[in-house]
């Protein structure tokens, strides 16, 4: 009883980390999400973690769903079903999304699914919400993968003999400490990848008294910034670079760089109109030349972490083909028998096999 209820506590942990990390690539939640305001209180409380059934997408009156609205997702319940969508509302709120805010019905399309609800109650987790929005950021998600899949791999490696009330023996195989040695290797490459990472933040000021000082700029006036990007790795890496407004320009958006090599980026902004003091950053995202330079530009055009888990999975795929060609067994690797020598303890001895 006890392993079974192990065994499913890793694989609910794992199913809502793979669903979360799948849901920020994909850009809508899968399985689970919480809410940002307090529409929907005291249904949904601001900052509670609600799940989600993304296979029902045709909810009925009364159903509470998930579903984007203004380049948003948004739970709501739904009040009414009409020829062009759902109407909805906030528990909280007076009056519709369709009336309040002037949203459109919601057609299927938009639908990420129906929170899931045992009659009248809806299944909620108070607070987790707040935490997964500052503190559970993408990078985060993929560890905490590779560590779930650590943690399955000793789980499920133990022998039958390992599992009885009177253990005499603990074993370790060779299989288990490769696949442990495996996902260690991918958490590294990983964690290599967001290390070369980077943000440039470019501060200025914006006055009448512009050119009077450096970083002093006249409202409206076009200036340039440099940006030195190095790459301190042994091995060759791609290099996207990302800036938002008031940039309107980069002399390079993508480029490769060599084991040791540099290149200046030159950075192009308009000062706005108002005068402040401003700060915009520049993005520096980088992969290592692994897989052909086409192929990762086109998943780094859809999302930043497409690449990393393209290159995640070919290290994964080679870690198996040696596994195969090793021919690497069953055998035990570790074998620890445990005898008991008083009521107060016992000692363990070690015997490498």
């Amino acid at each position: 009883m006890k392993e079974l209820f192990e065994y499913s506590l890793i694989a609910v942990v794992g199913m809502l980390v793979i669903g979360s990390l799948l849901g920020a690539l994909m850009d809508r939640p899968i399985f689970m999400s919480y809410a940002y305001s307090e529409s929907m209180t005291p249904t949904i409380d601001k900052g509670d973690l609600f799940f989600l059934n993304p296979l029902d997408r045709s909810p009925e009156v009364g159903d509470v769903m998930v579903f984007r609205a203004n380049g948003r997702w948004t739970v709501h319940r739904v009040v009414a079903v009409t020829q062009d969508g759902y109407i909805t509302k906030g528990d909280a709120n007076v009056a519709t999304d369709q009336t309040g805010k002037g949203i459109s019905p919601i057609p299927k399309e938009d639908v990420a699914g129906t929170v899931v609800a045992f009659g009248n109650h809806v299944l909620t987790i108070p607070g987790i919400g707040n935490y997964l929005e500052t503190g559970l950021d993408n990078r985060t998600k993929i560890f905490l993968g590779v560590l779930l899949v650590m943690v399955g791999v000793v789980a499920f490696s133990g022998s039958s003999e390992g599992r009885k009330k009177h253990r005499k023996f603990v074993r370790v195989k060779f299989r288990t400490l490769y696949m442990l040695a495996g996902a260690f290797l991918i958490l590294t490459v990983a964690m290599a990848i967001f290390v070369s990472w980077e943000k440039f933040p470019i501060e200025y000021a914006v006055t009448s008294a512009g050119g009077l000082r450096e970083g002093w700029y006249l409202p409206g006036e076009e200036f340039s910034s440099e940006v030195i990007v190095r790459n301190e790795n042994l091995y060759p890496m791609l290099y996207y670079v990302s800036a938002k407004s008031p940039v309107t320009s980069v002399s390079s958006e993508e480029f490769r760089l060599s084991g040791g090599g540099e290149r200046t980026i030159v950075v192009d902004i308009t000062a706005p109109e108002s005068t402040a003091v401003y700060s915009t950053e520049v993005r520096i995202t980088a992969y290592p030349h692994v897989l052909p330079a086409d192929l990762i530009g086109w998943l780094y055009s859809y999302n930043q972490m497409l690449p990393v888990l393209a290159i995640l999975l070919e290290v994964g795929l080679v870690l198996w083909v040696i596994y195969l060609i090793s021919g690497i067994g069953n055998e035990d690797a570790l074998k620890i028998r445990r005898k008991r020598t008083s009521r107060v303890g016992g000692v363990s001895e070690v015997f490498r096999l």
